[in-house]
């Protein structure tokens, strides 16, 4: 993510108060926008940059890489009974651990959260874990931490999910979060104060088994 800011805007008198910081923190919230697509979606694949003659690698999402999948017939029809069904196959065959994230789009969390819970799912307190707020779903087979993405309202998927097991989940940074200062001045390109922010990184899942794929036909 490349941020700039010409010389004529700074001096400029704003009333908002607008300033390169100001574009900084909204070009980092974009930036960890897409990486949160392709994170979830992205397709691993290479392609050749004819401008500056080296290749552009893309990550591969960790929607692809889950092992399960479940399927519900229409929003309407998921019900307590259903989502025992989704609990039992998120928990069961597999070595994976009892607690585990459920991700999805505003309309299965919608659904989630119209259900009558009884004594056999019950919906717990608002929970904090990893520094993120969770909504705590208890049951026999297992505890489900629910979390909405409108990653996937964005990509047209807001009746799907993804459960995750947070014990087989890996990151791996090729290049750290690191910013750069560019003389663009100096080199005559354009009279900015320019700011480059770069990540290299990609989430792979670990036992594919221990996560699940929530489609709604």
């Amino acid at each position: 993510m490349q941020v700039e800011q010409s010389t004529l805007q700074r001096l400029a008198n704003k009333e908002t108060g607008w300033t390169m910081s100001d574009q900084e923190e909204a070009a980092v919230y974009d930036m960890r926008l897409g990486m949160e697509k392709s994170f979830l979606f992205g397709v691993a694949r290479q392609m050749w940059d004819n401008s500056k003659k080296e290749y552009v690698y893309f990550t591969g999402g960790i929607w692809n890489q889950a092992g399960k999948d479940f399927y519900i017939e229409s929003p309407t029809e998921f019900n307590a009974s259903k989502m025992v069904d989704m609990m039992h196959d998120a928990f069961t065959g597999n070595a994976g651990s009892k607690r585990k994230i459920l991700i999805g789009g505003s309309g299965l969390i919608s659904c989630i959260s119209k259900l009558d819970y009884t004594r056999v799912i019950t919906a717990g307190q608002h929970v904090s874990r990893w520094g993120i707020d969770f909504t705590e779903l208890r049951s026999k087979f297992g505890c489900l931490y629910v979390m909405l993405s409108e990653v996937f309202d964005e990509v047209g998927m807001e009746n799907s999910g993804i459960i995750i097991d947070p014990e087989y989940i890996q990151k791996y940074t090729h290049i750290p979060f690191s910013t750069e200062q560019l003389n663009l001045k100096k080199s005559g390109v354009r009279n900015v104060d320019a700011l480059v922010m770069t990540e290299a990184s990609c989430l792979v899942l670990r036992y594919p088994k221990a996560h699940m794929r929530i489609h709604c036909r």
